[in-house]
């Protein structure tokens, strides 16, 4: 499944998906994409097809939308986690895409069942659609008779940005999805204040800005394609280094962080945890990796960051459940995007993980304007990992 990158110019350049093999040269292997957060340079918008953290979802089919997203532990709306714009060439159903990750913000839920804290939708529009224009950059001449559909627009919820199915009592003005966030605002958004009265720009921004406290802080995901890194010359000249002198690189492996050093002939390593960690430290600031098998190459494989927990691919990963096709490993969150959620670290409830799978429909089945929902696999570092560096190792290398 080749990614067209014919968007409409107005697109972003945070389609995590743009890398087309065939501009690399053939091959058998998936090619990942590293999805890094930053500050949007303007605000984002559904037209340009961004790819973001945290904020209010933005609805690439802004017709229809989704209602309330519930935690099924504690029973509150989740906090939109990240959604990705990811087109593919195949099917024609297929031409906008975007996947998007829901969670629960209360880490107490997540040590209870982490799989109840969690939903992934994903939602789709052919190229002729009603809401974007098909012409794009690549096309001789724009098409003048085109026209946007006018419809009456969903109401967004004043907190999430989820369906808005309740509203206000009193002004009947601001919309929720739920009770809570309907109190969460009269509490904390600062709505009992400023409830039936006329907004001033100011109090607009400073009401946005309390509103935006209670959800995910809001950072747009970039990305470029996977590389050696800065220390990829080195790490490979340590390694021939070690063939060399050694004969071998498994045994007596020493991964320094720093002044210190640390052997794996003693403890039981983690070796999917030391593929993650030589893997990650190339790019340390990357926060999602992004393998979307193609069509005629193998099933790709996640970066596992731990040889324990891994999926069942038939229990855990079922097939989809609207067509039936097999679901497939698309991409990974890290927990380097905790730093970025505007969380607490320290908290005896914050948040964790060590890295977040998605898998989704290998078809990418029609959707119909609905959100067809998708599967999503936690995975925490194991304790003989975690006893490894976490700071970035400046090099790989045996002992002699």
């Amino acid at each position: 499944m080749s990614r067209h990158s014919d968007v409409d110019d107005t697109a972003s350049d945070s389609d995590v998906s743009e890398l087309n093999n065939h501009d690399i040269g053939a091959s058998s292997i998936a090619v990942t994409q590293l999805g890094f957060a930053e500050d949007p340079e303007e605000p984002l918008t559904a037209e340009a097809f961004p790819s973001k953290s945290g904020g209010l979802p933005l609805w690439l089919n802004p017709e229809h939308i989704l209602q309330e997203v519930i935690c099924q532990v504690c029973e509150k709306p989740m906090n939109h986690l990240i959604q990705l714009y990811t087109p593919e060439d195949h099917p024609a159903e297929a031409y906008h895409r975007t996947v998007y990750v829901f969670c629960c913000k209360d880490g107490a839920c997540h040590k209870k069942n982490w799989k109840k804290c969690f939903k992934v939708f994903r939602s789709q529009l052919p190229r002729q659609n009603p809401y974007y224009s098909p012409s794009s950059e690549s096309d001789s001449e724009d098409d003048d008779s085109w026209e946007p559909k006018q419809f009456d627009a969903p109401r967004l919820c004043s907190i999430c940005g989820v369906q808005g199915t309740k509203t206000c009592g009193k002004c009947h003005n601001e919309y929720y999805c739920s009770r809570e966030h309907q109190l969460a605002d009269w509490t904390f958004g600062g709505h009992k204040q400023t409830c039936c009265q006329t907004l001033s720009e100011t109090q607009h921004k400073d009401i946005t800005a309390k509103r935006r406290q209670l959800v995910f802080a809001e950072k747009e995901i970039v990305s470029e394609p996977e590389g050696r890194g800065e220390d990829g010359e080195e790490e490979d000249a340590q390694q021939e280094f070690s063939k060399e002198h050694n004969g071998a690189t498994e045994s007596r492996a020493l991964v320094p962080a720093g002044d210190e050093i640390y052997e794996n002939t003693e403890v039981d390593v983690d070796q999917a945890f030391l593929k993650f960690q030589l893997r990650v430290q190339l790019y340390p600031e990357q926060v999602i990796r992004y393998t979307r098998t193609e069509y005629g190459q193998e099933d790709a494989e996640p970066l596992w960051v731990s040889d324990k927990g891994k999926p069942d691919p038939k229990v855990d990963v079922p097939a989809c459940a609207a067509c039936g096709a097999e679901r497939t490993f698309e991409f990974q969150i890290l927990s380097t995007l905790l730093n970025y959620l505007g969380v607490s670290h320290v908290a005896t409830d914050s948040l964790d993980w060590g890295s977040l799978y998605v898998y989704t429909c290998k078809d990418n089945c029609p959707t119909q304007s609905n959100y067809i929902e998708e599967v999503l696999w936690k995975q925490d570092f194991s304790e003989e990992g975690v006893q490894l560096p976490t700071a970035r190792p400046d090099a790989v290398r045996a002992n002699e």
